[in-house]
């Protein structure tokens, strides 16, 4: 290139700075703009700290709420549970609320596994039988077919996020990759506290909500009914940016279906389909909570299906709601006014709604704040199906529930899918219809909290909740001794055939597959085809008391010495043992008494000298286990009275028949069998009297059976005395209202109660009548409760409502009458049996028997006259009838 001579052709970015001093400003690379997409977020939430959910305007502040109990409780403890709720919402006046109800399924791995490290010693597997293995598997199977779900509350408490500083700070600290900024969370914090302090309180005791639970609602939200996530996110600090919540929404794709009557969810993934339709509250007639009706957002928990619930509400304090009212207070008199104006009478509502707005109106402007504070709320309820008919009936079903029970109509509104998206947190209303204006008391009254879980988590399942809620029901017999320390005697009430015998039964059947020692005393028999079942047919014998030798039931060895090594070292202990065999001494007397004047005829025992001659002739005989009657005849035979020797001869008498054997002589050694799991102690073919009758009325049978049932629960109870103190071990006694008439056996239940915790020894003691136990004032002894159908008489049913610890004369007569009510129009039988079942912790309600999962139980168990007589053969079989 030609150049001029002299001219500096240098470029002009390298040239030398002609001033001195002046800096060389640096070169600036070119601004490029990339193409790069924000996340297509489809969550109205942008960030999650903790126990909070943002988005760009708001904040929520997320707390779960435990179950409270509600069924079978006094009226006076429900209005105190709903005023306390009413207080708490009043105090969150000027916020919005979103109540969420979802559900989680019961880990029944979870279940089994707890049950198993609770089982120290299980029945060895016998072949070609189910294993223990095996047994739990099918517990599991059980539980997941029946699709039992665990209720989860959540409440979400909404306010503003921040002012135009606020916002511009935040969007400052975005830009250099921060989070909220520090003088909005201490702002927040501030406020949240206010929100612990109201709603930790009595009533709702809510909670913040962790990590994992917040994490869990939100999936629940989104995947609305269908199946839950197998695993969440391993972070435990409980934050979520904006680009991950795209993890929430990646899986799961919405589409509308026909009509738009339900939304359609799919997983991509695993290519899960289901449809959900959302059901809206509509017009409600007044409720009477908790006198009449039940928690009418807990009410569709009655349905064998889970679903969810979401409930948006404004809490207006007092100015609001006053200037609300007032509103429509003017339109009211403007109404009435153009009704006059044209010379038109107004219709009666007109003047009713202006009557009730004076008399509300007085309640804001002078009453507390929660009479004053009003709630404005939608209220939605999310059915899902498999398929979309499926749906759609279920929705059904509840439309017809709410309708018939509650009064409450429940609408299916259009735009489904933008209902759907409002059981998310921090989406938006999909539209404002169906508001439904109440006072606070009538948003606590819905109560979507209330729970009917009864029993504990560690032991065997033995059916579900039958109440409005169906959950299932575990028993350990021996938590209560383990855990709680409380005594282990668990009593069984019903009439006949209310189910006492088979749940007995199958209680020993649960216990014994554990390893656990057992011993039930049947005296009709049928319990003794347990013993023949395969799985335990090794481990199980039948003591037929009717067939026994002579001294089986010898009166003095029933009653055990206490061991000295059963109390503690030191003076101390030396005086505990000798009060111990003292009382054991004493007991053997009582008891011996007992049975002589059972083995007279009763004109002789009514004689105020048989009662002092027995006395003293037991005096003199040794009380120690190795006397026996025959040493108290000989006694008499030497006393010098003639009425003495008389009584002797009764005796002798009396010894001759085959039954009475039993209490002459020596018991046979090895008798119980110590090596069996399960020992059936029964009196087949042995006629019980009935104690209506008196007892001159009685054959020789009759008589006989009496002092046979006495002895024989002392038999059945010798047996867990023989073995370690620590060891589990569970005597079943039937027919127990015969002991209670007597001395000995009165204090012998008293006694049972008391050692049960010492010795670990599960006590189940069924009766017709609980009199028989209430009569003992042994009623705060006793931990578990069981009452079946009882109809016949009221009085009855009284006291059991008073051994379950529930209020007389409140309708719960009625309840007990209903148990196990068949269909009157079927001639087929009842396959199950329900009871009200009170536990160790208080807590009562309905539950229905299920052991349906152990193959054979039921149909060994059945005590029906025809299933027994067929079992032992007298009656043909359906195959024998078909053939």
């Amino acid at each position: 290139v030609a150049t001029t001579p002299g001219r500096d052709v240098t470029p002009p970015r390298q040239r030398a700075p002609e001033r001195a001093g002046r800096p060389v400003k640096p070169a600036r690379p070119p601004k490029i703009k990339f193409g790069d997409r924000d996340p297509a977020v489809e969550l109205a939430i942008t960030e999650i700290a903790g126990h909070l959910t943002f988005t760009p305007n708001t904040v929520t502040a997320w707390y779960w709420l435990p179950e409270v109990r509600w069924a079978f409780r006094p009226d006076a403890e429900r209005e105190a549970l709903l005023s306390a709720i009413s207080e708490q919402y009043a105090g969150l006046a000027g916020f919005r609320l979103h109540l969420r109800r979802t559900t989680r399924p019961f880990p029944a791995d979870e279940w089994a596994r707890t049950v198993d490290a609770h089982t120290a010693a299980p029945l060895p597997d016998v072949p070609d039988t189910p294993g223990w293995a095996d047994h739990l598997v099918a517990a599991q199977r059980h539980l997941m077919a029946v699709n039992h779900a665990e209720g989860q509350t959540y409440l979400g408490v909404t306010f503003a996020r921040r002012s135009l500083g606020d916002s511009l700070t935040e969007r400052l600290l975005r830009a250099f990759g921060r989070g909220t900024a520090d003088g909005e969370r201490r702002r927040l914090g501030r406020t949240v506290e206010q929100f612990d302090e109201v709603l930790g309180a009595f009533g709702m005791r809510g909670r913040r909500v962790t990590a994992q639970e917040l994490e869990w609602l939100l999936y629940r939200s989104v995947a609305l009914c269908m199946a839950p996530p197998g695993a969440l996110s391993p972070v435990t600090d409980g934050r979520w940016e904006r680009g991950d919540l795209l993890a929430l929404t990646e899986q799961v794709e919405r589409y509308r279906t026909p009509y738009g009557s339900t939304v359609k969810l799919v997983n991509r993934m695993t290519g899960e389909e289901r449809h959900v339709a959302v059901l809206a509250v509509g017009r409600m007639e007044p409720l009477e909570i908790p006198e009449r009706h039940e928690p009418w957002l807990h009410f569709h928990e009655r349905l064998p299906w889970p679903m969810e619930l979401s409930t948006r509400v404004d809490i207006l304090g007092p100015g609001d709601s006053f200037r609300n009212l007032e509103h429509r207070l003017r339109m009211i008199r403007s109404q009435q006014l153009d009704y006059a104006e044209h010379g038109i009478d107004a219709p009666p509502e007109l003047e009713r709604l202006a009557k009730r707005a004076l008399v509300i109106g007085d309640e804001m402007t002078t009453g507390l704040p929660v009479d004053s504070a009003r709630a404005h709320g939608w209220h939605r309820i999310a059915v899902g199906g498999r398929t979309r008919e499926e749906c759609l009936e279920r929705a059904r079903r509840l439309i017809q529930l709410y309708s018939r029970e509650l009064r409450i109509s429940l609408q299916h509104p259009k735009n489904q899918d933008w209902l759907a998206r409002e059981f998310i947190p921090g989406e938006p209303i999909a539209n404002t219809g169906y508001v439904r204006r109440m006072p606070v008391n009538l948003l606590a009254a819905a109560l979507p909290q209330a729970a009917s879980t009864v029993g504990d988590r560690r032991g065997d399942l033995i059916g579900r909740t039958a109440g409005t809620c169906r959950r299932p029901v575990f028993l350990d017999l021996h938590f209560p001794m383990e855990v709680r320390e409380r005594s282990g005697l668990a009593v069984f009430v019903a009439e006949p055939g209310g189910g006492k015998s088979t749940l007995l039964g199958a209680l020993g059947y649960l216990a014994a597959r554990r390893g656990v020692q057992v011993t039930l005393l049947d005296p009709s028999g049928p319990l003794a085809r347990l013993c023949a079942m395969p799985e335990l047919a090794p481990y199980s014998r039948v003591l037929n008391l009717t067939g026994s030798e002579q001294g089986t039931l010898a009166p003095y060895a029933l009653i055990p010495t206490p061991l000295r090594s059963e109390f503690g070292t030191g003076a101390a202990g030396d005086r505990e043992f000798e009060i111990a065999v003292s009382n054991a001494r004493a007991e053997r007397r009582m008891l011996v008494q007992d049975i002589c004047m059972m083995l007279v005829p009763p004109q002789v025992a009514r004689e105020a000298s048989t009662a002092t001659l027995f006395r003293h002739a037991v005096r003199q005989v040794p009380a120690e286990e190795t006397s026996t009657l025959d040493d108290v005849v000989t006694t008499l035979q030497g006393l010098d009275d003639d009425a003495g020797r008389e009584l002797a001869h009764l005796l002798l008498d009396t010894a001759e028949m085959p039954l009475a054997m039993l209490f002459f002589g020596r018991p046979p050694e090895g008798l119980l069998g110590a090596d069996a799991a399960l020992t059936v102690i029964t009196m087949a073919g042995l006629r019980l009297p009935d104690l209506k009758i008196e007892r001159e009325y009685w054959s020789a049978e009759e008589a006989l059976a009496l002092p046979m049932l006495h002895t024989a629960h002392r038999l059945a109870v010798r047996r867990c005395y023989g073995g370690s103190m620590s060891s589990r071990k569970l005597v079943g006694l039937d027919e127990a209202h015969f002991m209670e008439g007597w001395r000995s056996g009165r204090s012998f239940l008293v006694r049972l109660a008391r050692d049960s915790r010492k010795w670990n020894l599960a006590a189940l003691v069924a009766s017709q009548n609980p009199k028989d136990i209430l009569g003992l004032d042994v009623q705060n002894l006793v931990s578990t409760v069981f009452v079946g159908r009882i109809a016949e008489d009221s009085e009855i049913a009284s006291e059991a409502l008073r051994l379950l610890r529930v209020p007389v004369n409140d309708g719960y007569e009625a309840t007990l009458a209903s148990l196990s009510q068949a269909d009157s129009g079927s001639a087929a039988r009842l396959g199950f049996r329900e009871f009200v079942m009170r536990d160790v912790d208080g807590r009562v309600q309905k539950v229905r028997v299920d052991v349906s999962y152990v193959d054979g139980l039921l149909e060994h168990l059945d005590t029906t006259p025809a299933a027994v007589a067929r079992a032992a053969g007298q009656l043909p079989t359906l195959a024998d009838l078909e053939a």
